[in-house]
């Protein structure tokens, strides 16, 4: 099991004049999930992405760890699986094509078959994105997060446009995948955050 560590110590977030949230600090080791929640515009996709090395701070710092060596944002992607706003997958590619991008080993290659039949999308992997509705698109942003079988999965309204089937395998996967990794989710879905252990709430108390 990997030594997992993230800590954020005094994280703020401004866009131009305005302050989205001050002075966020938590501590994530292995085994520990967090849910970020908050009214919309509070900065919960901004913090995600902050702590992904998405975005910079304004001020504060985030660490990351893995077996005590420094994961910085160059190699984040080696060790993280992350999906939100940021992650669309190419509309002129199948979904085949889209996941082959991420692809590292032979490991990975016989997982995604397993998480394209999971997600029921294997016999839909030989299909053009631009034709998948809403809800099957979102089911290859998450097949493009856990693919690696990161040790850090970090997910910005997982359940968003899924059925009430595809929201119970996501919520198994997530529940499986918890032990021995970090997982943080930003969400305002209580079950969601019913997945999570721990907390982080913005709002005006952050301002």
């Amino acid at each position: 099991m990997d030594n997992l560590l993230i800590h954020a110590e005094n994280v703020s977030a401004r866009f131009g004049n305005v302050t989205v949230f001050k002075n966020i600090s938590f501590r994530l080791e292995t085994g520990s999930s967090m849910a970020i929640t908050g009214p919309n515009g509070s900065g919960k996709s901004t913090l995600l992405q902050i702590v992904a090395g998405l975005q910079r701070t304004v001020s504060g710092t985030v660490t990351r760890r893995v077996n005590d060596a420094e994961i910085t944002v160059e190699n984040f992607s080696a060790h993280a699986g992350y999906t939100g706003p940021l992650v669309n997958p190419y509309d002129m590619l199948t979904a085949a094509e889209n996941l082959a991008f991420t692809i590292k080993d032979s490991a990975a290659k016989e997982r995604v078959i397993h998480l394209l039949d999971y997600f029921d999308l294997y016999k839909e992997r030989n299909k053009i994105v631009k034709h998948f509705s809403s809800g099957m698109k979102q089911r290859l942003k998450l097949i493009h997060a856990f693919i690696n079988d990161p040790v850090i999965i970090m997910l910005d309204e997982p359940g968003s446009n899924l059925d009430s089937t595809g929201k119970d395998k996501l919520f198994a996967k997530i529940e499986e995948l918890k032990a021995g990794r970090i997982v943080i989710i930003a969400s305002n879905e209580q079950d969601e955050i019913n997945l999570c252990g721990e907390r982080v709430e913005l709002g005006k108390q952050n301002i």
